[in-house]
């Protein structure tokens, strides 16, 4: 079994070899340090699973200990439990601000401080099999992604392409023709893929560029009607169902750059009618109030009604075994973090009596 790493970081010697006594009969295995900076030094070498750690020490005190180790990614999230000899509220309420996991005030209680160490080893050990899971389903979806929508229509072009070179076969005008549109529809999907890992980069990039946030944030759309009619009705012409859609607009300007509002707006409209069938209506409408525009795409394909936002992530297709159109789940999350990102909301409900409604509220200009 696994022994868990506890570093000990406390100037008072007594104090210091006492709680490595302690641990050390739990079945851990401990360090320790006997002022701020070397505690910091050991936790880097050591990488301990939970840190005690004393406030008031030589060097460097435990409130400053504490921040150093937030901004080491390799112990960001370790679990932080601070000793000290002083229980004033102001102590307390500084620990808790600073996100510390507990405030154990000296002399302590061996039952008491035991039991709140193994609890956040807990809660710990559950976060990281949490995050193992995850990783776990986003390599899970990528197997199925990749090969779906890469390899599928780069395999089409490839295999039409080579029919039509072929010196052997005689092909007439017509088949020409057929076999001429079957690499323009898959050139196109893999093109549409393509375009959603730029647009995914591209968001990425920008979320962490402060200089090109400052700029984007002063952007406005100002047709908003006639920007959400274009990208509504080249994607009915993408998949050639012109009597499909139903536009209840009105004119609006938004928060939001005209380039990232179209991304936006052909990524949901695209989801729309790719995941419902021919015949079916979407409708596209725009409500207004006092401070945004809301945008409400409707659908009645398969819908989302077991699904929350935070499940929403790269790779991340819902209903992926059930579904023939797998997808990545990219253009969800590239809508979600450009909405948020000019200060909007993104939201999905179950349309009725089948479908999904997905809302997109922007801050009005």
């Amino acid at each position: 079994m696994r022994k868990y790493k506890i570093l000990v970081i406390e100037d008072t010697k007594s104090i210091r070899e006492e709680l490595r006594d302690i641990l050390l009969f739990e079945g851990m295995q401990v360090f320790t340090s006997e002022n701020g900076q070397e505690g910091i030094e050991k936790a880097k070498e050591h990488l301990p699973d939970l840190i005690l750690c004393d406030i008031m020490m030589p060097v460097k005190d435990g409130f400053e200990v504490f921040a150093e180790i937030q901004n080491i990614k390799n112990l960001s999230t370790t679990p932080f439990i601070f000793l000290t000899a002083k229980s004033t509220i102001e102590n307390r309420r500084e620990g808790m601000i600073v996100g510390a996991d507990d405030y154990i005030t000296k002399p302590f209680d061996i039952d008491l401080l035991i039991r709140s160490i193994k609890s956040r080893l807990y809660k710990e050990k559950k976060r990281k099999e949490a995050e193992k899971n995850k990783l776990e389903n986003l390599q899970y979806n990528i197997s199925f992604a990749i090969p779906h929508e890469l390899l599928t229509p780069l395999s089409a072009i490839i295999g039409i392409s080579s029919l039509m070179k072929d010196p052997d076969i005689e092909i007439e005008e017509k088949e020409i023709r057929d076999l001429a549109l079957g690499i323009f529809d898959s050139s196109q999907l893999l093109l549409s893929t393509l375009q959603k890992f730029i647009y995914y980069t591209e968001v990425e990039l920008l979320i962490n560029n402060d200089k090109k946030k400052t700029l984007l944030k002063k952007e406005i759309t100002k047709e908003g009607q006639n920007e959400l009619e274009e990208q509504s009705q080249i994607i009915v012409k993408k998949f050639n169902r012109k009597s499909d859609i139903e536009l209840h607009l009105k004119p609006f300007k938004i928060k939001i750059s005209s380039y990232h509002f179209e991304v936006v707006i052909s990524n949901i409209v695209d989801n729309a009618f790719k995941f419902s069938n021919k015949g079916d209506k979407v409708i596209v409408s725009v409500k207004k109030d006092d401070s945004h525009a809301h945008i409400t795409v409707s659908d009645n394909g398969v819908g989302f009604d077991k699904v929350s936002l935070t499940q929403i992530g790269a790779f991340n297709q819902f209903n992926r075994i059930e579904m023939d159109q797998q997808g990545m789940g990219l253009g969800l999350i590239i809508s979600k973090k450009l909405i948020n990102f000019y200060g909007g909301k993104l939201s999905i409900s179950k349309n009725k009596p089948k479908g999904s409604c997905v809302k997109l509220s922007f801050l009005i200009a």
